[in-house]
């Protein structure tokens, strides 16, 4: 299967979606607290129902924020 990507298309929807929320790796405290926040208050929205339209993104966000606490976390001093 081939991929086919509209560049011309991605660009102004990506940018769309950065206007309204912090979909990007996350660099600080201060992101991970919000885009904490915005997983939280998209949980309270999609609940568990894998048939809603923004299950997706609340994976991706999942995701962004367990690889920040991936980096971030404390190493064990032994």
């Amino acid at each position: 299967m081939n991929l086919v990507i509209n560049f011309e298309q991605l660009v102004p929807a990506w940018q769309s979606l950065q206007s309204v929320i912090p979909v990007h790796h996350i660099d600080s405290e201060l992101e991970y607290d919000q885009v904490t926040m915005l997983l939280n208050s998209l949980l309270d929205v999609v609940r568990d129902d894998s048939q809603h339209p923004l299950y997706s993104l609340v994976a991706v966000i999942g995701d962004l924020i367990e690889a920040y606490e991936i980096d971030h976390e404390p190493l064990d001093a032994f």
